[in-house]
């Protein structure tokens, strides 16, 4: 199946989620399945129990607080139109309106960093994209299964 790359406008959006810190695979430091994978499951946990949709979920990264090499932050969320009064420990992110250059990945969360690494390294640049900002999205919505059939976006905001 050709992976699909298109140039949307996102609105502004509201997420409900939590967030961690962890290297990156760029790093020597790698941890991300150590640290995302606990927290995902904790993000759903939590939203099941306040009986928030989980329709449409996403994973916001960008560089930590800290500054440090290598360390990144994701802020995992679900997208919800209005932000509900209870959200017991979760947070809320509010993601401005942005330009995204975007690409699907087809198949299991196997084959993501190498997506990713086609995505930045010859897709972005051949299109003559320009990023702007410091978020990375990885974007699941129905289409998301895990299994070999599944479909998901990366997305990086553009200029």
């Amino acid at each position: 199946m050709t992976q699909l790359f298109e140039i949307q406008e996102s609105p502004a959006l509201y997420l409900i989620g939590l967030s961690a810190d962890f290297y990156g695979g760029m790093s020597p430091k790698f941890n991300g399945q150590e640290v995302l994978g606990p927290l995902w499951g904790k993000v759903h946990q939590a939203l099941a129990a306040l009986g928030i949709e989980r329709t449409k979920m996403i994973g916001a990264t960008r560089t930590a607080d800290s500054g440090e090499e290598g360390l990144l932050n994701q802020f995992v969320g679900a997208v919800v139109l209005e932000v509900p009064a209870n959200i017991g420990d979760l947070e809320v992110l509010a993601l401005p309106a942005m330009k995204l250059a975007t690409y699907e990945h087809h198949g299991s969360m196997n084959g993501l960093v190498a997506s990713i690494q086609k995505f930045y390294g010859e897709v972005l640049p051949g299109q003559g994209c320009a990023r702007s900002g410091d978020w990375h999205l990885e974007i699941y919505d129905e289409r998301y299964t895990d299994g070999d059939d599944s479909v998901m976006l990366i997305a990086v905001p553009i200029s």
